[in-house]
């Protein structure tokens, strides 16, 4: 039988053909990944030559195919009762079936523009589907079925094509967001969850490129949306018929954070703050909590039990919470600032003392060991706010800045001139070598009033750095500051010292007839 006996045979059963198209319609949802699968290795056995026809008989109207898949499969076509034998056991039309019917069907019509419109019928079927049936799995399916159309469509060649893709999918899922005022909040949460979940596995393989910083950057903005949609869906009542999408949200974001792997922070954040929005039951809460106290699970040297404390704060279980405390993790400081800053909003101002007090010998090794800039900035500012409302003596305090280095320095200073502190002011800022500049920001103007005897050695240091340069710009500057330290040398009454100063700096540098000149113009003798 050659290509036009077949055109001719697939013309006599025209109809019938068309009538087991029509039931492979009926049973194959596009909106369904295991059909849509089904559908396109079918065409791959067809377009690829796999599928031949064996036998036709006319007096039994039946025509026999081999499929070549692993093996040869022998499929059995009667089109006048639309019957047809595979040895496969499924009750679906399997993927030999299909290809089948397709070849015969392709022989006079078009296999492409079939498969288009039936993979047209998505969006109103996914329409009607939650029209007629609201639930997780009619969401999941949504959500699934844009994903992989956008993904296809804009393959994530590029970090920026899969942003692209998925801000595209995120707009194209909301045009399916439900009237109803009070279930919005909840497909909100729902979907940006889903999505989040479905996109992480390329998220993550480009985390490991250069683009890791806008990998940060998108998921910042992304999980800032989340928790804008779990507030508002939190301070609504919640509805008995929600709780499904409840229950399934919290499997999902379970599963998201104790399976997934990469961005392990990302995925506490996420699930923590479905935790807080969604599950109001403390038995619930107390169930987790012993699932987390077996936990032994690691990812990068991090437990994910590390969300511990989250919940002994919330279930006020205060004995638990300190006792874990006590035993932190050095390289665990960030989450337990986290713990505090949580704590904060309770009214237990004992309980945030006692935290925040073991926080304090794993400061210094958290800062110069873990963090890098600019987190470590970021971190000492929170630190600093933190303890802001901590009552600490001052040894505590002062340990506290000490640990923060150089970016303690504004902080100390505070603290010194609050203590009238004022020569270890100075000698704070002489021996970290900071700027004049900086020093005024440290509250310079304030010692020049209460003590401004203690800040000529300061001013002498400043003028020195700019000697040691060697040119007339800095000598000039140089003079600036001794400027500054006349005012301070005729408010201290210490007239004679500044005089025998200026003839000391004259007589040590005579050679420099730079600076000779730029003294004589600055006229600093008092």
């Amino acid at each position: 039988m050659n290509l036009t006996s077949y055109q001719k045979l697939a013309n006599h059963y025209n109809q019938y053909i068309d009538a087991s198209m029509r039931t492979i319609e009926e049973k194959l949802n596009p909106t369904v990944t295991e059909d849509e699968e089904l559908v396109r290795r079918a065409t791959f056995f067809v377009r690829n030559g796999a599928v031949s026809i064996a036998n036709y008989s006319l007096k039994d109207n039946r025509i026999d195919f081999v499929v070549r898949d692993v093996t040869n499969i022998e499929v059995r076509y009667l089109p006048m009762v639309d019957l047809i034998h595979c040895p496969c056991q499924m009750q679906k039309p399997c993927r030999h079936i299909v290809a089948a019917v397709f070849y015969l069907y392709q022989q006079n019509n078009s296999l492409s523009t079939w498969i288009s419109e039936w993979k047209a019928n998505i969006d109103h079927l996914q329409l009607s589907l939650l029209r007629d049936e609201r639930s997780p799995k009619s969401w999941d399916m949504l959500v699934d079925n844009f994903f992989r159309k956008f993904i296809s469509s804009y393959p994530p060649t590029s970090f920026y094509l899969l942003e692209f893709a998925i801000h595209d999918l995120k707009a194209q899922v909301r045009k399916s967001r439900p009237f109803e005022r009070e279930w919005q909040p909840i497909f909100d949460v729902y979907v940006n969850l889903a999505i989040l979940t479905r996109a992480w596995p390329y998220l993550i393989e480009y985390n490991d490129t250069n683009m890791r910083n806008r990998v940060y950057q998108f998921l910042n903005d992304y999980i800032e949306d989340i928790d804008d949609s779990l507030s508002q869906l939190a301070a609504k009542p919640k509805m008995f018929a929600a709780d499904p999408f409840f229950d399934q949200m919290m499997e999902n974001v379970r599963s998201f954070y104790f399976e997934e792997e990469g961005l392990v922070r990302y995925r506490k954040h996420v699930y923590l703050a479905c935790w807080e929005a969604l599950v109001t039951d403390k038995a619930a809460r107390m169930q987790e909590v012993k699932y987390l106290q077996e936990l032994t699970i690691e990812e990068d040297g991090i437990p994910l039990n590390m969300v511990l404390p989250y919940f002994y704060l919330t279930l006020s279980m205060m004995d638990e919470l300190l006792d874990s405390a006590e035993h932190m993790e050095k390289d665990q400081l960030l989450e337990w600032v986290e713990v505090c800053e949580k704590a904060i909003h309770s009214s237990n101002k004992e309980l945030v003392n006692e935290l925040a007090r073991k926080l304090l010998p794993h400061i210094s090794y958290y800062l110069n060991e873990v963090m890098q800039n600019p987190s470590r900035v970021m971190l000492i500012r929170r630190l600093e706010l933190l303890f802001n409302q901590v009552s600490l003596k001052t040894e505590e305090l002062e340990k506290l800045y000490q640990s923060f280095g150089l970016y303690g320095i504004q902080s100390y200073s505070n603290l010194l001139i609050e203590q009238k502190r004022y020569r270890e002011w100075m000698a704070l800022h002489q021996s970290a070598n900071s700027s004049l500049e900086y020093a005024e920001s440290c509250g310079l103007s304030i010692v020049k009033d209460e003590a401004p005897e203690v800040l000529l050695p300061l001013y002498h240091h400043y003028a020195m750095k700019f000697i040691q340069e060697k040119n007339r710009y800095s000598y000039k500057q140089a003079v600036r500051i001794w400027k500054k330290m006349k005012q301070v040398a005729k408010k201290a009454n210490e007239i004679d010292y500044w005089n025998a100063y200026v003839e000391s700096i004259r007589e040590k540098y005579r050679r420099l007839r730079a600076l000779q000149q730029e003294i004589e113009k600055g006229n600093l003798p008092l």
